[in-house]
């Protein structure tokens, strides 16, 4: 009796073991699920979700198999040589990376597309090549008139992290869909061009050699540029095989898009938010004054913890409130203390509105000239800001003085001693003569 219901029980025991051991071989037809037959994805989704934005680059790698190849070996030793690039990196990505990397995601693309500008630019979108390729995707002025960005006096979408992520991404998908979803060529199409790889391809075919990428003969920045994408995926897989930190990005949304409607002042929108001009700039790239362009695009990026705030604000105000200016065109001999004295403004406000870094100014440049809040200004008003707009001290010429030599001694530059007493590179001094060092 008792040997009877033991064995009863092993059969039940075999049958549920039966039940439960879905793929117990492991054999690679169950794509996307585990030994037991469970979905990897759905495995996923019910882990805790990830806080680095680099960890959810790492889960959506792609082109892993190619990391092991000689030509990135070389490229990631390179790197290792510089353990604090990918700090730079992670340091300059932080506002726009979850951005970038949700936007790759959101097209099923390899998340090793997302690590594209830090090969381009360290994702500073204001980096500026010596070719004129700007923003995070380094797109040339040629390129992205093609690609329909818009490029004006006031507004460079190449800068803008939206429209230029929007940009990259599309011609991405062309150039994958144009070589049958080989990412390698598709990154090298990015570089050199479709038709160059196009025609790479075309001369192996008749030499009966192979066409992928690494049996291409490309031009040398090309051959270098996609083992460097995948080298910086290969750290990012493993930092700690390279020995390399890469601090964390928050895997949240660092900005919020507002939209204002119309035209802004930026010094207006950081006071509101009290958020540091710098950073509306930093976000808000695109724009090339400090006052968004007229004809758009009229939305800012905004931090997400600053968003609430500026809305309301902007809801209780007038929007035209001090976006009032004339334009004026540099003239010959024109400093920019002259022409603050002559419209009755400061110098720091002529430099905020035009977005200028130093008292620089060219030649038949436009400038906008914020127009004077009080326009009843007292004659003591108006002789501090003089003082102000000319703020200089007075040096006396010397024999065998150089404008150089001046500038020097000043620790100022020649081209801000020259425009500020409205001088050209020409002009010869006179020993005994005067010349204005500015001040600030």
């Amino acid at each position: 009796m008792v040997n009877t219901l033991l064995t009863v029980i092993f059969v039940l025991f075999l049958a549920g073991c039966k039940t439960t051991a879905v793929n117990t071989s492991y054999v690679s037809n169950y794509a996307n699920y585990d030994r037991y037959g469970q979905p990897i994805e759905d495995l996923n989704q019910l882990s805790v979700p990830r806080k680095n934005a680099w960890d959810v680059t790492r889960s959506k790698l792609q082109l892993t198999k190619e990391f092991k190849h000689p030509r990135v070996s070389k490229e990631v030793k390179s790197y290792n040589s510089y353990p604090l690039h990918m700090t730079k990196v992670s340091s300059q990505a932080a506002p726009f990376y979850h951005y970038v990397l949700q936007e790759v995601l959101k097209r099923s693309f390899p998340s090793e597309v997302a690590l594209l500008p830090v090969i381009e630019s360290m994702y500073n979108p204001n980096a500026y090549s010596q070719g004129k390729a700007a923003g995070v995707w380094q797109f040339i002025p040629s390129t992205a008139k093609y690609l329909g960005i818009d490029k004006n006096d006031w507004y460079d979408g190449r800068r803008d992290i939206i429209v230029s992520t929007k940009t990259a991404l599309d011609y991405l998908e062309r150039y994958n869909k144009r070589f049958d979803g080989d990412w390698l060529l598709t990154f090298a199409a990015y570089n050199a061009g479709g038709g160059t790889v196009s025609k790479a391809m075309r001369k192996n075919r008749e030499r009966g050699l192979a066409t992928d990428y690494w049996s291409l003969k490309l031009p040398k920045e090309t051959t270098h540029y996609v083992p460097r994408i995948l080298a910086i995926a290969a750290i990012v897989k493993d930092p700690k095989k390279y020995n390399i930190n890469i601090p964390s990005i928050d895997n949240t949304p660092y900005f919020k898009v507002i939209d204002v409607k119309s035209q802004i002042d930026l010094a207006k929108v950081a006071k509101l938010s009290r958020i540091k001009l710098k950073k509306i700039q930093l976000l808000n790239s695109g724009f090339n004054r400090n006052i968004t362009s007229p004809t758009g695009p009229h939305r800012l990026l905004i931090p997400v913890k600053k968003a609430a705030q500026l809305k309301l604000a902007l809801s209780k105000i007038n929007r035209y409130e001090g976006l009032n200016w004339t334009k004026y065109k540099v003239q010959s001999r024109d400093s920019l203390g002259s022409i603050a004295l002559r419209h009755g403004v400061s110098i720091s406000a002529i430099k905020q509105t035009n977005a200028l870094a130093n008292s620089i100014i060219r030649v038949g440049k436009t400038l906008l000239i914020p127009k004077s809040i009080n326009t009843n200004a007292s004659p003591g008003h108006l002789a501090s800001l003089a003082n102000e707009s000319n703020a200089h001290r007075v040096y006396k010429i010397n024999n065998g003085d150089t404008v150089w030599e001046i500038a020097k001694k000043h620790k100022k530059s020649v081209k801000e001693i020259l425009a500020f007493n409205g001088l050209s590179k020409n002009s010869t001094l006179r020993v005994g003569g005067s010349i204005k060092i500015p001040q600030g």
